[in-house]
C-alpha cells in the first residue's frame, strides 16, 4: 500500500523497489496478521499464522504495487491536467477490474495449492462477495489516496509552471520593450527618418508605418502567451526593414521558406525579434564587416542563422536575457526544445513551431 505513495514502482531506485516489494509487504501483513490471526499465534499454531500472513503479503505486495503501476501507466497516457474525466474514468475502471481479478487469484492459488481444497467447495460456502469485500475496499480507499495525491501533485506542479511562466512573459515584455522605447531605439530610428524625410519622402511615409507597426505589435501581444505565425513574421519584417533603412547594405535578412503558413502555427511573441535583436546587439555592422542573418523554416522548426562578427565590447542594453527567457518560455509551453548551435564563423538558434490543437 505505501507503494502507491510513488508514481510507480516501475521507476524507482533498487532500494525503494525491495522497500515496496519486500520490506513494507512483510511489516504490513505482520501487523495485519497479529490483529486479526493472533489467537493462532497465542495457541501456538504456528502453521496457521504463517498461512496467514503469506496470505496478507500476497494481497499487500500484488494489489498495492499492481494498483501503483497501473497509475503509472495511466498517466503516462492521460494526465489529470489534460484530460481530467477520462483519466477518473480510466483509473476507476482499472481498480474495479484489476482488484477483483488480482483477488481471485490470490485466494484460488491459496485454496488449491497452500490449502490443497477444491476453489468450487469454498464458492459453494461463501459468494465471491464475500471474498472480495475486504480486499476491495481497502484497495480501493488506498488508489483512491493514490490517484487523488498524483493529481494534486500535477495540480500544483502546474500552478508552479503556470507562474514561471508569467515570469518569463513579463520579462519579455520588458525586454520588448525596453528595447523598443529605449532612447538608443528612438534616436536611431528617428535619426534614420530625418535623412529620409529629406531624401525620400514616401519611403519617410513607409518608415513611420513600419515604426508604427512595430509598437502596435508589441502592444497588442505583451499579454498573450503564443501568437499566429504569420502575424509575429510580418511584425518582424517590419523590425527588419527599420534597421535596414538604420544600417542600409551592411545589415542583410535573407527568408527561405517563410511564405505559407497554417492556421494553428503558432510562436511566443516577439521570439523572431528578440533573436534578430541579439544579432545586432552582439555583432559589428559595417562597410568591413556586414552582418547576414537568415531566418529559414525547417519543417516545424524556424532557424535564425548570422555570420559572427563580435564586437570588443558589449552593446549598451545587451543584457543577455533575451535568449534564455525565450528558452524559458519554451519550456514552459512544450516538450520541444530550443536549439542552440554555435560554431567559430555562425551562430544559429532553432525554435520550434507550436502547433495547436482548436
Amino acid at each position: 500500500m505505501a507503494s502507491i505513495t510513488h508514481c510507480s514502482s516501475i521507476s524507482k531506485h533498487p532500494k525503494e523497489l525491495i522497500n515496496s516489494w519486500f520490506t513494507i509487504p512483510f511489516i504490513g501483513a505482520l501487523v495485519i496478521t497479529l490483529i486479526y490471526d493472533f489467537n493462532n499465534l497465542k495457541s501456538q499454531e504456528y502453521g496457521v499464522f504463517v498461512q496467514s500472513w503469506s496470505v496478507s503479503y500476497a494481497f499487500w505486495t500484488v494489489l498495492a504495487n499492481g494498483n501503483s503501476i497501473i497509475i503509472y501507466l495511466i498517466d503516462k497516457r492521460w494526465t489529470w491536467l489534460d484530460h481530467p474525466y477520462r483519466r477518473a474514468a480510466i483509473g476507476i475502471t482499472s481498480i474495479l477490474i484489476y482488484t477483483p481479478i488480482a483477488s481471485l487469484l490470490i485466494i484460488y492459488c491459496f485454496v488449491e495449492f497452500v490449502l490443497d481444497v477444491r476453489f468450487q467447495i469454498v464458492l459453494e460456502n461463501k459468494s465471491i462477495f464475500s471474498l472480495l469485500m475486504v480486499p476491495m475496499g481497502i484497495t480501493i480507499l488506498v488508489a483512491l489516496w493514490g490517484h487523488g495525491r498524483v493529481f494534486f501533485i500535477e495540480w500544483r506542479q502546474a500552478a508552479i509552471d503556470v507562474e514561471r511562466l508569467k515570469n518569463e512573459n513579463l520579462k519579455s515584455k520588458f525586454e520588448t520593450l525596453k528595447t523598443q522605447v529605449n532612447p538608443h531605439f528612438l534616436f536611431n530610428s528617428l535619426n534614420a527618418l530625418t535623412s529620409l524625410v529629406y531624401a525620400d519622402q514616401s519611403k519617410a511615409v513607409e518608415f513611420i508605418q513600419k515604426l508604427s507597426q512595430v509598437y502596435r505589435y508589441v502592444l497588442d501581444h505583451q499579454n498573450d502567451e503564443v501568437v499566429p505565425l504569420q502575424t509575429e513574421v510580418d511584425f518582424l519584417k517590419s523590425f527588419v526593414y527599420l534597421n535596414t533603412i538604420r544600417f542600409g547594405d551592411n545589415f542583410e535578412v535573407v527568408y527561405k521558406n517563410m511564405d505559407t503558413f497554417l492556421v494553428n502555427e503558432n510562436i511566443p511573441p516577439v521570439t523572431l525579434q528578440m533573436l534578430i535583436e541579439n544579432c545586432i546587439k552582439h555583432n559589428e555592422i559595417s562597410k568591413k564587416n556586414q552582418l547576414k542573418i537568415t531566418v529559414e523554416r525547417k519543417d516545424d522548426r524556424i532557424s535564425v542563422d548570422n555570420n559572427i562578427n563580435l564586437i570588443t565590447s558589449a552593446k549598451q542594453d545587451s543584457s543577455g536575457l533575451g535568449l534564455s527567457n525565450i528558452i524559458s518560455r519554451y519550456e514552459m509551453l512544450s516538450d520541444q526544445k530550443v536549439e542552440v548551435i554555435h560554431s567559430k564563423d555562425s551562430f544559429e538558434v532553432i525554435v520550434p513551431i507550436l502547433s495547436l490543437e482548436s
